[in-house]
């Protein structure tokens, strides 16, 4: 059943008008008809099931049939930290990141970062909310704003597993048999990697550093940052 997400849904709602790219995709590619169901998401953990009782240029009246139960979600709240990345590789992070169930990211500048300023935020929640819909997940991740590290820092869970994915770690990951929080916040560095002074301040911040093989393979940025993901969700969530 095809699926869109308007954020602005409520339980309450008995009809919904689907314009913009919404529209499109629904008009233009799925060629959707009278009688369609389709289900509308809020990104935020609400489904409707809707049909489709008029189609138009501008618009595509949906009827909302009730609530639509999803179980589609991770049990691990797994939280991306991540040094920001040349062109568009931070896309492909973020949409395999929102595919293998991350909740949340955080794209963070490092002194190896070789962007220094970013506008590309609305972009990337729209890179989390088309891979969101098109891998059925229930939740759109939440796309932080760019910062620099000791604001990420202040703003960490209390409870949680922290994680730093280092190349210079001779160690590989030697997980825990249980984690005491469902929360668990990975980080992955820019091309580059992180330096010395970043890994041993993420570590005054309870970061466990390790490595991603024990035969000190190189990864490239966005190879580490999905294979972390794969890692975790595997040891502590549902994969």
């Amino acid at each position: 059943m095809p699926r869109i997400i308007l954020p602005s849904i409520s339980p309450d709602d008995r009809e919904l008008a689907v314009t913009d790219q919404n529209l499109k995709y629904l008009r233009d590619v799925l060629r959707v008809s009278r009688g369609d169901e389709v289900i509308v998401l809020d990104g935020h953990g609400l489904a409707l099931k809707t049909c489709v009782r008029e189609t138009g240029k501008k618009h595509i009246l949906l009827e909302v049939r009730g609530r639509c139960p999803i179980d589609t979600e991770s049990p691990l709240h797994l939280m991306l930290i991540q040094g920001l990345l040349k062109g568009d590789r931070m896309d492909l992070v973020i949409q395999k990141a929102t595919e293998l169930g991350v909740r949340e990211i955080f794209p963070v500048v490092t002194e190896r970062s070789q962007v220094r300023f970013s506008r590309k935020l609305e972009h990337w929640k729209r890179v989390a909310e088309e891979a969101a819909r098109q891998s059925g997940r229930l939740l759109v991740p939440v796309v932080h704003d760019v910062c620099k590290m000791q604001d990420m820092f202040d703003s960490l869970e209390d409870e949680s597993v922290r994680i730093i994915f280092s190349e210079s770690e001779k160690k590989g990951f030697n997980p825990p048999s249980s984690i005491s929080s469902s929360f668990v916040y990975y980080m992955v560095g820019p091309e580059g990697g992180f330096t010395d002074k970043e890994v041993q301040w993420a570590k005054e911040f309870g970061f466990i550093c390790a490595g991603l093989g024990k035969r000190k393979r190189i990864l490239r940025a966005e190879t580490a940052s999905i294979s972390g993901a794969v890692l975790l969700q595997f040891l502590f969530g549902d994969l």
